[in-house]
């Protein structure tokens, strides 16, 4: 019951900060060749380990437990050319999959949305909706 509520209050996929500008912002379409995949790392707590409960309590006597293993995560530098003819490289939000997954959605889909604002040309809006497969 504690989970479902936690859970409730802090969904794992909170909405992205520009998302907003699918509806209102200037829609541009990117070839996939002209994206660069870069990837990171970041470290996940193992699954399997103890539930919930158990992590407050030994936090409550600084107590670790629990395994760690590094995982690859990508993330998308696209090149895009304003009306003022400067090039403006964009980045994408943390795509949490492998390069090789990555590179084989991109593959398929071809081609990216991205979503600026008017106004602003420093905010927009990566449309990957795709990757979520």
């Amino acid at each position: 019951m504690l989970k479902r509520i936690i859970g409730l209050l802090f969904p794992p996929c909170p909405p992205a900060p520009h998302a907003f500008l699918k509806a209102t912002g200037s829609k541009i379409i990117v070839d996939v060749q002209d994206c660069t995949i870069i990837t990171s790392s970041f470290y996940e707590e193992s699954a399997g380990n103890d539930g919930l409960e158990v992590h407050i309590l030994d936090g409550l006597v600084s107590y670790r437990t629990g395994d760690f293993q590094e995982r690859e995560i990508c993330y998308l530098s696209c090149v895009y050319q304003t009306a003022q003819h400067t090039h403006m490289e964009m980045l994408s939000p943390y795509i949490y999959k492998d390069r090789m997954t990555v590179n084989f959605l991109l593959e398929r889909h071809k081609q990216i949305s991205i979503y600026l604002n008017p106004v602003d040309c420093r905010e927009y809006y990566f449309d990957l909706e795709f990757m979520n497969v």
